[in-house]
């Protein structure tokens, strides 16, 4: 069971990350949209490259927040498979030894 508990507590890091990347991306969308909107409050929206380092600035937080999420979630689910795969394996083998255990232990009739 502590074998099993190991394994589960570095997946815990990796949820945690995958839930927050993109929560992340979305402050960066914010404070981006914010300054656009700032840019346009101080100067109108004539001139779109004014606005650009704002909506730029959303894009990427965005966008790398989507791509640090998108990977972290498929490999916390990679490794929970394999936990599980691996869980099931210790389980068989426990019962291999205690039923070897048992039987050695049971007296023989002669």
């Amino acid at each position: 069971i502590k074998t099993v508990q190991y394994m589960r507590q570095g997946t815990h890091i990796i949820s945690v990350m995958a839930a927050a990347a993109p929560l992340l991306g979305l402050l960066g969308t914010v404070t981006g949209m914010v300054s656009t909107f700032e840019v346009i409050t101080l100067y109108g929206n004539q001139n779109p490259v004014l606005m650009a380092d704002g909506i730029s600035e959303a894009l990427i937080s965005t966008q790398s927040g989507l791509l640090v999420a998108f990977p972290l979630t498929l490999l916390k689910q990679r490794l929970d498979e394999r936990i599980e795969y691996l869980t099931e394996q210790l389980e068989l083998g426990a019962t291999i030894i205690e039923n070897y255990m048992s039987l050695q232990a049971t007296p023989k009739a002669t």
